[in-house]
């Protein structure tokens, strides 16, 4: 057996290690960077946000329609909001990439315009492109992993886990509670009571519910 070259084993692993290590802080850092200079996490949280409320509202109104409908097949109801979460991960992400792209786009020009070069080659103008996939991705996702938590009480009821009647009051409360924690957190960035930002979030979300159970009883 060549014992020099089992030792050595470890020290590979090490550098092989080292340099995964490396190469991730080297995106880190870039990431940063690109987010400095395009403002691209505020951008990303105001698009993040903005699309997970109007998809919370959007859902706890097909959630009423479908009690209100007396519709109990929970597989149904499952693939409905499923369909919902898709159409919101494709809609957010490539709506807001179009429209981030064309208004960088534009800043780009007016910068070119200003200091009489090109930037599309530049870090700038590098960073700019990459911050609209990079936005467009988190306005995308964020609502569709919220529709999937909402989705999941309809997945244990299809499992026989939980009643179909449990499934749809565990979306709601579910829903309701992440509209107060939208409202908390837009509270916390302007600086104001989170308790009543996050109160009248809640308070859109049962204004839905008392509306579509009004339609309902009409």
């Amino acid at each position: 057996m060549d014992v020099s070259s089992n030792e050595g084993r470890p020290k590979r692993a090490l550098k092989s290690l080292s340099r995964i290590i490396d190469g991730f802080e080297e995106l880190l850092d870039s990431i940063k960077t690109i987010a400095e200079i395009s403002k691209m996490s505020e951008v990303a949280r105001r698009y993040a946000v903005t699309n997970s409320f109007d998809s919370l509202l959007t859902m706890l109104g097909v959630l009423m329609g479908s009690f209100i409908s007396g519709l109990k097949e929970p597989s149904t109801i499952a693939n409905t909001i499923l369909g919902g979460a898709v159409a919101i991960l494709i809609s957010g992400t490539i709506g807001t990439y179009l429209t981030e792209r064309a208004e960088r786009a534009s800043r780009i020009k007016e910068l070119e315009g200003a200091v009489l070069m090109e930037l599309d080659k530049t870090l700038v103008g590098r960073a700019e492109s990459i911050s609209a996939v990079m936005v467009a991705l988190v306005s995308g996702a964020v609502p569709f992993l919220i529709m999937i938590i909402i989705l999941a009480p309809f997945y244990l009821s299809v499992q026989g886990l939980i009643s179909t009647f449990d499934s749809y009051i565990i979306s709601m409360i579910e829903a309701l509670s992440i509209l107060f924690l939208l409202g908390a957190f837009l509270g916390s960035l302007s600086g104001e009571n989170k308790l009543l930002y996050g109160a009248i979030l809640v308070g859109m979300g049962v204004l839905i519910v008392v509306v579509m159970m009004w339609l309902g009883i009409r």
